[in-house]
């Protein structure tokens, strides 16, 4: 069972990035643009024909994509090239961190790709829409009935022309599944502890103390990539703070504040519940991979995690996995997965256009659930005896209620580190929740001022 990984954006890559800014030309957030805003060629008001990609004549698509899409691909590729035999798809598959850290520079190569998957925020997608790399797609989500399945959340693909705000504006990428943190549970040990599935942070955390005294592990969880804490901590955020203002954060809201007092008790909960031993031991050094795969041995009572942890915690008969608590709508970290992108330097824009609906459309749904990755559009309920039912119930709950927060590190092309290092710190015991949320603000404010 193959799901792809939302990862969040490491410093490795985000200096990868800084470095390709600076050999392109393309502008970090904060300075000038010299970009011309990308004009809309070729535009189209319903889906893509066959017709209209054939006067194209003989074509090879050249597609760069992420390596966790490849499963996916596989199934997906021969049904676009049986829709437009004219076309032959060449696609290069690339680790996220090789992806994010070289797409600018390929993009504004002369031997661009016609098609690319990005990644939502500042460090990527926003230098890709600053530098004018990339086709808006304004007509493709409506043409696909894209904008309509992703309501709301179609925020996390919006840019102004110019890159200069996120969130708003102009439609620039569009990704078929949605992706995000969750409760997994063994159902086993909730029925020998005489536990229903938490759905409120007073019921998680009663059950987390009735599996501490009864000599369990109540949570586990491996904190190695530094991202597997953050994302924890958006369970307690999603049900102590309105979903709309964590969001608004991330996006760059005039006058947001983390500060508030609703975000200081998350952090305090989460260190809580490490110094009072809920939280399984030597998290710090043991990943998240690991950790997940504890869990699927049996080891602990949670683990909050991503729904792409069901590659590893798969059997269905055994273990559940729920969104985020109702107190907060359901609200967690989690976002769309990578978005894809058309070149704005492709001469097969209508092929591309074509490449971007079709992976979007609703009659494609049923191919993502094949391949185990959350389609943003309704499919049946999948296999039974499997997660992957709850995978889709969870997701709907989500996407029905107050949504995802997205990720805290896109607010800043420098946040992943200033959050993840603060909160290591606080759960160790060597610094103030209200301290760590005050440096995560003047990292924001600071990206901000000169944004």
């Amino acid at each position: 069972m193959t799901i792809q990984r939302r990862m969040s954006q490491t410093a490795a890559a985000a200096v990868g990035v800084t470095a390709i800014l600076a050999v392109t030309g393309c502008t970090a957030p904060g300075s000038d643009s010299s970009a011309t805003p990308v004009a809309v060629t070729d535009e189209i008001t319903a889906p893509v024909t066959a017709e209209q990609v054939a006067e194209l004549g003989d074509i090879t698509l050249s597609v760069w994509a992420d390596q966790g899409e490849q499963d996916f691909m596989e199934v997906f590729v021969p049904t676009y090239e049986d829709m437009y035999p004219n076309v032959t798809v060449d696609i290069q598959y690339k680790s996220y961190n090789d992806l994010v850290a070289t797409v600018i520079n390929a993009m504004n190569s002369a031997d661009a790709p016609d098609v690319t998957q990005g990644n939502q925020g500042w460090a990527t997608d926003g230098a890709l829409v600053k530098a004018g790399l990339i086709r808006p797609l304004d007509d493709a989500a409506a043409a696909y009935g894209y904008e309509a399945a992703a309501g709301d959340a179609i925020s996390q693909l919006m840019w102004s022309d110019d890159g200069s705000q996120f969130g708003s504006g102009t439609i620039f990428g569009m990704s078929p599944d949605n992706q995000m943190v969750g409760i997994f549970y063994n159902k086993s040990r909730l029925d020998a502890l005489g536990l229903e599935v938490p759905r409120t942070l007073s019921d998680l955390e009663a059950a987390l103390k009735t599996a501490h005294d009864a000599g369990d592990t109540p949570l586990v969880l491996g904190n190695s990539d530094k991202a597997s804490a953050m994302q924890t901590l958006s369970i307690l955020q999603g049900a102590l703070t309105d979903p709309a203002q964590t969001r608004g954060w991330i996006l760059g809201e005039a006058g947001s504040d983390i500060t508030v007092a609703s975000n200081v008790e998350a952090v305090d909960t989460l260190a809580r519940w490490v110094a009072e031993g809920y939280v399984s031991p030597g998290y710090d050094g043991t990943s998240p991979d690991d950790a997940a795969a504890a869990f699927a041995a049996g080891d602990g009572v949670f683990f909050i995690g991503g729904n792409w942890y069901a590659g590893t915690i798969s059997d269905g008969e055994t273990f559940g996995f729920s969104s985020g608590l109702d107190d907060g709508g359901n609200a967690s970290s989690g976002s769309f997965g990578l978005n894809w992108h058309v070149g704005a330097k492709s001469d097969a824009t209508m092929a591309g256009l074509a490449f971007v609906g079709l992976i979007n459309a609703a009659e494609t749904a049923p191919m993502l659930a094949s391949v185990n990755r959350v389609p943003i559009h309704p499919v049946s309920a999948g296999e039974p005896g499997t997660i992957f039912p709850d995978l889709l119930t969870a997701s709907e709950e989500q996407l029905s209620g107050d949504g995802a927060l997205y990720w805290y590190d896109w607010a800043t092309d420098t946040m992943f580190d200033t959050f993840t290092s603060g909160l290591q710190q606080v759960l160790a015991g060597r610094q103030s929740s209200a301290d760590m949320l005050a440096a995560v603000q003047a990292d924001w404010d600071t990206f901000q001022a000169d944004r």
